[in-house]
C-alpha cells in the first residue's frame, strides 16, 4: 500500500518533536519542503486530532510535545512505513531485475542510471545479477559516488560522449506520494534536458539512438 504523502510529513514530525519540542511553521516546511502555510495546516491538525501538546512561551516561541496518542501514531506509521518499504523493495527488484535481463536479451551491455538513491541501489542488484556494465550516473545529489562511479549532475546530460551511438538509460527515481505506481516519473527539470536531447539527436546526429527504460 503506497504511503501518502501527509502521512510522510506527519510522521517526520512526530519524530522531529520526539526529538525536540522546538519547531515552528517555518522549520516545519524547511523539514518537509512545502508552503510555510500546508506545514502551518498540518500542525494545527496534528494538534486538533491530539498528536501534540502546545506550550506557548511567547508569539515567537512555541514548543511541541508527544501527547499518549501522538506516540501510538507514530508507533503506527512507523510500521506501516517499515511494510511499505519491504513490498516496495520487492516489487522494485522484480521490475528491474526483469528489464535487466530483456535488455541483456536485446544485446545491452551498457546502461546508465538517471538517480543515484534507493532505487538505483537496488537496480544495481539486476545490473550485476545479468551481467550488464553499468558506465555512467547521473543524478542531483549529495553523493559523489556511486559504486565506485562518479557521480554526474543532471547538466551533464547534454554533453556526453556520443560513443557509442546508442545510450541505454535506467530512470532510477519514482514518484514518492506513489512510489510503484507506473507513471514514467521525472522531475520538471529532467524533462526539459531529455526533451533538448532528444532534439539534438534529430538535427546532430540521425543515427544517434538514446533509449529510455523505468520501474516505476
Amino acid at each position: 500500500m503506497d504511503l501518502e504523502k501527509k502521512n510522510i510529513h506527519r510522521l517526520e514530525l512526530l519524530k522531529h518533536v520526539e526529538e525536540s519540542p522546538r519547531l515552528n511553521n517555518r522549520m516545519a516546511a524547511s523539514k518537509l519542503g512545502c508552503s510555510v502555510k500546508l506545514a502551518h495546516e498540518l500542525l494545527n491538525k496534528m494538534v486538533e486530532k491530539g498528536l501534540f501538546h502546545v506550550k506557548k512561551h511567547h508569539a515567537r516561541r512555541w514548543d511541541y510535545f508527544l501527547t499518549p496518542k501522538g506516540v501510538k501514531e507514530k508507533a503506527r506509521l512507523t510500521y506501516e512505513f517499515l511494510d511499505f518499504s519491504m513490498n516496495f523493495y520487492r516489487e522494485a527488484r522484480k521490475k528491474s531485475s526483469q528489464l535487466c535481463k530483456d535488455l541483456l536479451q536485446k544485446g545491452v551491455k551498457k546502461v546508465s542510471f538517471i538517480g543515484a538513491g534507493d532505487l538505483a541501489e537496488i537496480v544495481y542488484l539486476g545490473v550485476k545479477e545479468w551481467n550488464l556494465e553499468l558506465e555512467a550516473v547521473y543524478a542531483e545529489s549529495n553523493k559523489k559516488e556511486f559504486m565506485g562511479l562518479k557521480v554526474l549532475p543532471y547538466s551533464k546530460l547534454s554533453t556526453f560522449n556520443f560513443q557509442p551511438l546508442t545510450k541505454n538509460f535506467i530512470i532510477c527515481l519514482y514518484n514518492e506520494t506513489q512510489p510503484t505506481k507506473s507513471e514514467r516519473f521525472l522531475p520538471e527539470e529532467l524533462k526539459n534536458l531529455i526533451s533538448a536531447k532528444n532534439m539534438r539527436q534529430s538535427t546532430v546526429n540521425r543515427q544517434l539512438k538514446i533509449n529510455f527504460y523505468w520501474i516505476f
